[in-house]
């Protein structure tokens, strides 16, 4: 069911994604973990992610080369 589910999406892997987490990592003080996840959104264009991760939101946005990924908390106004 969640495989089909429209809107759910799944993302690979891969090395290069995992070296551009490492990056962003450093440049951010970022865990493991969010380097990666956000890594892999970057990769796959995803321009917002809704969280209430307090360590993402005071982030605000993060940059890639040219690309832009922004963090927002669902229920700020």
């Amino acid at each position: 069911m969640l495989l089909q589910h429209p809107y759910v999406e799944f993302f690979n892997q891969t090395k290069r994604i995992c070296i551009v987490g490492l990056n962003l990592a450093v440049k951010h003080r970022l865990g493991g973990r969010d380097a990666l996840i956000i890594a892999i959104f970057i990769a796959n264009k995803v321009s917002t992610v809704y969280t209430h991760d307090q360590d993402l939101l005071v982030l605000s946005k993060i940059s890639w080369k040219k690309f832009h990924l922004t963090f927002r908390d669902p229920l700020a106004s």
